[in-house]
């Protein structure tokens, strides 16, 4: 479960939406065989959150809401999120699904290659963090 100042009164609900999100990235990645970026967007919880309403409403439920429709406590909101997003990068980590690549030297087909950003792969598909490492 995720860390926060911010007085939550669903958190079980957001950490299960996350948790699916990051099992639907999984599986597209699984079908998909890809490796996904954590500093160039692929695992980025700003973006997943502007994709899905559920998760949106679920955050929302926590704030008061303006006539206008607005949050009226911005910071605690923008805290909130500055929160979720390192989560979000933590349970992709912990998840059990992906493998995690950090970057720097590997050592592929004898040859030794820099990977410059930290990398995901699904579980046991990948032996380094290059398209051309995936295991037949």
């Amino acid at each position: 479960m995720f860390q926060t100042k911010i007085k939550l009164t669903n958190t079980g609900k957001i950490d299960a939406i996350l948790k699916g999100i990051i099992l639907k990235t999984y599986e597209e990645s699984l079908e998909e065989k890809l490796l996904l970026c954590m500093e160039c967007g692929d695992v980025d919880f700003y973006i997943a959150y502007s994709n899905n309403e559920e998760l949106q409403d679920a955050i929302n439920e926590n704030f008061e809401i303006d006539e206008y429709g607005e949050i009226v406590k911005i910071d605690e909101h923008q805290e909130l999120m500055d929160d979720l997003y390192d989560y979000f990068l933590i349970i992709h980590k912990e998840s059990d699904l992906f493998d995690f690549f950090s970057a720097g030297p590997y050592t592929h087909n004898g040859k030794t290659r820099e990977s410059d950003t930290d990398m995901l792969a699904p579980r046991g598909l990948y032996s380094a963090p290059f398209n051309d490492a995936i295991k037949e």
